[in-house]
């Protein structure tokens, strides 16, 4: 991972300008939810930069994935 994640919930509810209904809610009411899913996300990523590390493709991301969000 070339760039540091985030793992404030405020920040993160931020750059996430697309949530809209119960996920608002989510990221407002609920910032240990929010940092429960970016550490989670955070492992995920790592582990399969881990598992593909010798492989051609290497668990990069799209430009609008969640590790945008949390970067």
């Amino acid at each position: 991972m070339g760039r540091h994640l985030v793992l404030d919930p405020g920040r993160i509810c931020r750059k996430a300008r697309r949530l809209r209904g119960k996920q608002a809610l989510i990221c407002k009411n609920e910032p240990e939810v929010v940092t429960a899913i970016a550490e989670g996300s955070k492992k995920g990523i790592h582990e399969c930069q881990y598992q593909f590390r010798f492989r051609r493709w290497n668990c990069t991301q799209a430009k609008r994935s969640l590790k945008k969000v949390l970067s």
